[in-house]
Order: C-alpha cells, then structure tokens, then sequence
C-alpha cells in the first residue's frame, strides 16, 4: 500500500493539534482556579482528533483502538 504525502502530512498535523490541546489542559489545570469547563471541552476536542487519526492511521494499513 502507498503512503501518500497528504496522508503522513494529516496524521503529522493532528498529532501537533492533540500536542497543542495537551499543552492546554495541562495549563487549565494548573491554575488556581482550573476552568472545569474548558478542561472538558478541550478533552472533547483531543477524543476527536484521537478518532480523526485512528482514521487517518487505517488509511496506511495501521490498526489501534483507543483506551475507554
């Protein structure tokens, strides 16, 4: 099966934005009053973009589930 280039570039950026997200909660988190709310949104973006690159993963032959 063939790689193609828009693919690897996909699965590049969506690692980036659920790095991105990460760095967001991990700041949400840390302050003195953590927004709830944010931290929860930012949790449904990143099981989105999990899902997003499970999908763009299949597209080369790589098969993962995510954790419950």
């Amino acid at each position: 099966m063939e790689i193609t280039d828009s693919v690897q570039i996909e699965i590049l950026n969506t690692l980036q934005k659920i790095e991105r997200i990460n760095k967001a909660i991990a700041f949400h988190k840390a302050m003195d009053l953590p927004d709830a709310l944010a931290i929860e949104q930012y949790k449904q973006v990143k099981e989105q973009l999990a899902k997003q690159l499970i999908g763009l993963l299949e597209n080369i032959d790589v098969k993962l589930q995510m954790a419950a």
